[in-house]
């Protein structure tokens, strides 16, 4: 339901910059808002009677009647039930925003018809929902938002020729969503931070009348910002758009005209990250049990915009697997912690801008050329570098971090060179473990003596760990703390 209050506000917002920028409702401002709302639609689907706008008790309400909507456009392949109009309120403030909010529930079904291929039916409710938020005509974005909904049901059947069924049953308890903004400290621009989550969700996947795999998950939380996002100037660029979609080839002052909204955009942002955490996960299977603790995600883009640094990251907590999924001998290596830090640096998307700003939209290169100007832009020097700042793993049998550089030439792919520090704590019981292993697991032998021969080559930190500098040049030259090996 987030997606849908989401974009049904911001229908509403798209019509209110051009017809309201006081507290007055009124029939004519109903006809406004319900021109802006169809604006971008075809004449027959505008005229459906999908979108209606009239004055109510101080504010305008718009109705989304999405059946009227799937009967103008003839969809045949399915047969849709619980269609229910879904409705949200525009109130036009002294200040010149607006307030919106909508209070929706619905469950649709949707079955293919026959002989359309094996019968699938697919169901999506949501017993409940609020959202409320503040709405910018200036800058055609919603200031703020809140949504809260309970209930989601996701169900899908499938029966193929032999009456064999598929499912896939999806629940969750709520959702939750938080939208704020600031300005940015440039006119047109915003800064913007959104977070939520959803609680309890549980999938079942079943085939006729046997359960493959339970899936819980107690939280998904994410969150996400972005600074100086080019609101107005993208707002502008969707006008050009709409205003030239029937044309097939642009005049030049056209052209020019869209190249100066393009380069007007730029930077599409200032920075940008965000981030997802997962709690709680329990999965089922007839072949052994599962679960992990946490997991999470991260990503991040920062730094000037002719050194942007990309930074990702995953991390794992206590992951167990049932001896049927893993065999016995191999659990106690499972990590009870992983963590994984990767760094693109030094993006230049300043040139990338460049190239934009030499490019002929009347005339455009091929996909070939054109990429082949950004890679050269992005990496002038034809090599691109990937740090790792940390890659660790940890149990109650080992503990390892690695962290370095690696860098490729675009050019030449069998070219590469890294530098990389590995650190291992308690080397001894790690080899000790694994070699006991290997008297049931004759796999593992081959790996107890690697790391007998690559203790002989390690240093000892002051804090009792083996440490492994590593050298691999471009000209497949390696060096361990020094020592040539190749």
């Amino acid at each position: 339901m987030r997606f849908k209050a989401v974009a049904a506000a911001a229908v509403v917002a798209a019509g209110v910059v051009g017809s309201a920028q006081a507290a007055d409702v009124s029939e004519q401002g109903a006809k406004d808002l319900y021109g802006n709302l169809t604006y971008f639609l075809p004449d027959d689907i505008a005229k459906s009677g999908a979108i209606s706008v009239k004055p109510a008790s101080g504010h305008y309400e718009v109705t989304y009647d999405l059946q009227k909507l799937l009967d103008k456009m003839n969809v045949t392949e399915f047969a849709i039930s619980g269609l229910k109009p879904l409705t949200m309120l525009a109130t036009p403030l002294d200040s010149g925003l607006w307030d919106i909010e909508g209070n929706n529930a619905f469950d649709i079904t949707a079955n293919s018809k026959p002989g359309e291929g094996p019968a699938t039916e697919f169901r999506y409710a949501l017993a409940s929902s609020t959202a409320k938020g503040v709405f910018d005509p200036a800058l055609h974005y919603l200031r703020s938002m809140d949504m809260k909904g309970q209930g989601i049901t996701i169900a899908t059947k499938t029966t193929d020729e032999n009456n064999g069924v598929q499912k896939n049953d999806i629940t969750a308890d709520g959702i939750g969503y938080t939208l704020s903004s600031a300005d940015s400290g440039e006119p047109g621009r915003l800064d913007v931070k959104m977070n939520g989550s959803l609680q309890s969700l549980y999938d079942k996947i079943s085939s006729d009348d046997a359960t493959l795999a339970e899936i819980k998950v107690g939280a998904i939380d994410f969150n996400m910002g972005a600074t100086k996002l080019p609101l107005k100037a993208m707002n502008s660029l969707l006008q050009f758009v709409s205003e030239h979609k029937d044309e097939k080839t642009l005049s030049d002052e056209n052209s020019k005209a869209l190249k100066a909204l393009l380069m007007g955009a730029m930077p599409i942002v200032g920075s940008f990250d965000e981030s997802i955490a997962v709690k709680d996960i329990a999965v089922t299977t007839p072949f052994g049990n599962g679960g992990l603790q946490k997991m999470g995600y991260s990503f991040k883009v920062a730094g000037p915009t002719n050194a942007m640094n990309a930074d990702f990251g995953l991390n794992a907590e206590k992951l167990t697997l049932a001896t049927g999924l893993v065999p016995q001998d191999y659990i106690a290596f499972i990590p009870d912690t992983a963590d994984i830090q990767v760094q693109v640096p030094n993006l230049n998307f300043s040139a990338m801008m460049d190239v934009l700003k030499e490019t002929d939209f009347k005339k455009p290169d091929s996909n070939t050329v054109v990429d082949a100007k950004l890679q050269q832009a992005m990496f002038p020097d034809g090599t691109v570098t990937i740090n790792f700042p940390r890659i660790s793993a940890a149990s109650g049998l080992y503990d390892v971090e690695a962290s370095g550089s690696m860098r490729g030439w675009l050019n030449e792919k069998d070219r590469v060179s890294m530098k990389m520090t590995v650190l291992a704590r308690d080397l001894d019981k790690t080899i000790a473990a694994i070699q006991e292993a290997a008297k049931t697991k004759t796999d593992l032998s081959q790996l107890s003596f690697g790391l007998m021969m690559a203790k002989g080559f390690a240093k000892t930190d002051a804090d009792g760990r083996s440490r492994w500098d590593i050298d691999l040049s471009d000209d497949g030259h390696v060096s361990v703390n020094g020592q040539v090996m190749k």
